[in-house]
């Protein structure tokens, strides 16, 4: 994801966005329970991530192929810190990665009238700036590690819209917010754990263009 995305451009939306590799399972987990209760469908558009709501819908890019699907996520995982997704046999066709294992991926949230975050979440606050132009040079500038760590984002405050920060998450318990916190000082970033609302007045992006551990052991 890069700050020419269209989706950043806006100051009214907030874009969870996020980098990096992608696995994929297929026939061996077929009919297997996904952790929202599902069975997991090899041909259907689906996937896992370590802390979206299950539902929300994701738009994946493969950087190597340049194909993009959309996913609805029904599983967790992958819990692997090189790998952000762990989607289905059917999302690898799509994104031309069967052949791959794993592959490079780009990944953000989009347009979902029914996704609902928890009552109460928290992120990790990394920089905050004056202006968006220097929020977004600085997600340019982010390694690959960092953008891989988890959802990213640019948020502009509540009291000023001529300041926006730049945080992970959201998480839905401080343990995993900490967990990330520790990574995120490893990668040279220094994150503040500070409390999150989605719920009012914040619109999500309108676009329509290995090892893991969980319900479907692979």
């Amino acid at each position: 994801m890069t700050v020419s995305d269209p989706a950043l451009q806006s100051a009214d939306t907030t874009v969870l966005a996020q980098e990096g590799r992608c696995s994929w399972y297929g026939g061996g987990f077929h009919g297997q329970r996904t952790s929202n209760g599902e069975r997991f469908d090899q041909k259907s558009l689906t996937a896992a991530h370590p802390s979206l709501p299950f539902g929300t819908n994701v738009e994946v890019t493969a950087l190597e192929t340049g194909k993009t699907v959309r996913v609805r996520i029904n599983d967790r995982g992958p819990f692997t810190q090189q790998r952000v997704l762990d989607v289905s046999y059917a999302a690898a066709c799509s994104l031309g990665i069967t052949g791959r294992g794993v592959a490079k991926v780009a990944l953000k949230v989009v347009d979902d009238e029914n996704l609902k975050w928890p009552s109460a979440v928290s992120a990790l606050q990394v920089a905050s700036f004056p202006n968006k132009a220097q929020a977004e040079s600085f997600l340019a500038a982010m390694t690959a590690e960092q953008k891989a760590t988890a959802l990213y984002y640019i948020k502009p405050t509540a009291t000023s819209a001529h300041s926006f920060t730049v945080r992970f998450g959201p998480f839905a318990g401080d343990d995993m917010a900490r967990t990330v916190a520790a990574r995120l000082k490893r990668r040279g970033l220094h994150p503040e754990l500070v409390a999150e609302d989605f719920g009012n007045g914040t619109v999500l992006a309108n676009n329509a263009s290995g090892d893991r551990d969980g319900s479907a052991k692979r």
